[in-house]
């Protein structure tokens, strides 16, 4: 028996696991044929993924990053797929920056405009965050004066999970707020999560999994308090040095501030510091 087996806590959070948390949304659809049907429902086609990465980074050196859920790679299209429990997470201007983010990662130097692949940014909300109660959203952008197509290449699309019709999507839907295996419809979604869920060599992996996030989650709190510890260090040399200048010097504590270039709004903490 190992150790997880004996960690109720960690197999009682086990048990309660549903598809649409987004942790283990991840950890399912690592899973290629997993992956495929899915999409394959909600996009109404045939898909054939030639690459996919979950937990997917995408760093931009001059402004925000992100990390996408799961990224994937088809023959003409980038589709990203995030889960989202309430509006904040699936705001459309987050879908906006996705966006953004996915083409300037993937584009070239010299490529031809027309060239640029198709992309599918795909929220999976708990709750209906447009609000118009519809099981599904296609966003495309259109013409305002004949309400056309502007066809740039770009679809959002919002599913919400809150309903769950007796049709593909609904089902699907069902399946994904399952924590019972026994009641999902897809046996591919079934198939998967059982294994995670109901053997000994899923539980370990799910246990192991955990274990690498709780010891990534305490090196950086960690590495927190180091900066954090420096950040004090270097606040408690400005207060002396602050205090000789007022002392040895005759500087008032403003002219000590201006002559350190202390913004306004942290000299309230400093002044704290010096009287304390």
């Amino acid at each position: 028996m190992f150790v997880c087996e004996r960690n109720t806590e960690y197999l009682d959070a086990i048990s309660r696991l549903k598809v649409i948390d987004d942790d283990f949304m991840r950890i399912v659809f690592k899973d290629k044929e997993c992956l495929t049907q899915f999409l394959e429902i909600i996009l109404e086609r045939p898909i054939e993924i030639i690459e996919w990465h979950v937990q997917y980074d995408i760093n931009n050196i001059l402004g925000r990053s992100i990390s996408i859920d799961v990224f994937v790679k088809t023959e003409n299209h980038y589709i990203n797929i995030e889960v989202q429990r309430d509006y904040t997470g699936a705001n459309p201007r987050r879908a906006r920056f996705h966006g953004s983010l996915i083409d300037a990662s993937t584009s070239y130097p010299k490529e031809e405009w027309k060239d640029l692949p198709h992309m599918i940014i795909i929220f999976i909300t708990e709750e209906d965050v447009l609000g118009y109660e519809l099981p599904i959203y296609h966003v495309h952008r259109t013409i305002d004066e004949n309400n056309q197509i502007f066809d740039d290449g770009s679809e959002i699309i919002y599913i919400n999970a809150s309903i769950q019709e007796d049709n593909a999507l609904g089902r699907l839907m069902h399946d994904f707020l399952c924590s019972e295996t026994s009641d999902m419809h897809y046996e591919f979604l079934r198939k998967r999560v059982s294994y995670f869920k109901e053997t000994e060599g899923g539980r370990k992996e799910m246990c192991e999994i955990w274990e690498e996030i709780k010891r990534k989650g305490k090196q950086e709190g960690i590495q927190e308090g180091i900066i954090e510890g420096e950040a004090r260090g270097e606040m408690k040399g400005m207060v002396k040095s602050i205090q000789k200048l007022m002392s040895k010097k005759g500087y008032t504590l403003e002219e000590a501030f201006n002559f350190f270039d202390i913004p306004e709004e942290e000299r309230s903490v400093y002044i704290q510091r010096i009287i304390s």
